[in-house]
């Protein structure tokens, strides 16, 4: 499967994750009358977008790529040992390849192959930088796919820790852990890694308690899917979601729901970037009215969404 199918699969809204039944505090601004139709809706969403979903949900899938991927020590022996096969290819078969050049040691994934098409090796898999990012799941049959080595589970059990206590809203803490628990039975088939199997694990343990941004970063992580990618994506689909649950609130029409989301499109790639250079100590910060919302939620008389 290409990792652009991957990525379709994992963002479709037909995907079993429970957020139809979500509104993530959006019903209590229909219910108040602040939002009634579709430039309210609009200017919503576009609060939401630059505020929660930026400051905590894209920083979370964040960190959650980088400690969903093969933690780098194990990344590093396994590049050594990629590192002296290649270069006994340089010394036994260097003129099949062309002559061995300066760097054979360093041949990525077509190492296991002897033809001359030296130009598509891959660049610097024999090392033990840390740029773990850039490496691919599957070397190409050289040793065991990356996709088998345990990730930074430290980093996501810390991670899991602080989003339990930076989702304040109780509502909002429990969508997030019930949407995270559905993404992690549904990977666990269909996206499979090593990754999904040590988070999944850590939550049937009780270490951890299955945030929904953690289980959907170590889901695309471990097919490969960088982290600039899931971010865009993770946004783009959220957005979605919380507009095809107000068209049908509201309601508006599904032209109306398309204008919305072609604005907000124009909007994800600079809430991307904020969340890349975002200062640490902003992790979890959300507009103060939101939360209030949010929280009322769950005392209104009528609800059509948990959330």
């Amino acid at each position: 499967m290409s990792r652009l199918t991957t990525l379709m699969q994992l963002t479709d809204s037909a995907l079993p994750t429970g957020a139809f039944s979500h509104s993530f505090g959006l019903e209590a601004y229909l219910e108040s009358g602040q939002v009634h139709d579709e430039r309210t809706l609009l200017d919503w969403l576009d609060a939401f977008l630059s505020t929660q979903l930026t400051f905590t949900d894209a920083v979370a899938v964040r960190r959650a790529c980088r400690s969903g991927r093969p933690h780098p020590a194990e990344v590093g022996s396994y590049g050594a040992e990629v590192g002296s096969g290649g270069a006994e290819v340089g010394s036994g078969r260097g003129t099949d390849l062309g002559g061995p050049g300066p760097d054979v040691g360093h041949m990525g994934p077509d190492v296991g192959g002897t033809g001359p098409d030296v130009g598509h090796m891959g660049p610097d898999l024999g090392g033990t930088g840390p740029d773990v990012g850039h490496i691919p799941p599957d070397l190409g049959g050289t040793g065991p796919d990356l996709a088998h080595i345990p990730p930074d589970l430290g980093g996501l059990e810390a991670l899991d820790a602080e989003l339990t206590a930076l989702l304040i809203p109780a509502q909002i803490r429990a969508a997030s852990l019930k949407m995270g628990r559905r993404i992690l039975e549904i990977a666990r088939d269909s996206f499979p890694s090593a990754g999904v199997k040590a988070y999944a694990e850590a939550v049937a343990d009780n270490r951890c308690t299955g945030h929904y941004t953690i289980a959907f970063a170590v889901a695309g992580a471990g097919q490969g899917l960088d982290e600039e990618t899931l971010v865009e994506a993770y946004l783009y689909s959220t957005l979605t979601a919380l507009t095809y649950n107000a068209v049908r609130a509201i309601p508006l029409g599904q032209l109306a729901g398309q204008r919305i989301l072609a604005t907000l499109r124009t909007k994800v790639p600079s809430a991307v970037a904020r969340s890349r250079t975002a200062d640490p100590r902003h992790f979890g910060a959300a507009a103060p009215a939101l939360e209030i919302h949010q929280m009322r939620h769950e005392h209104q008389r009528a609800r059509m969404f948990m959330s």
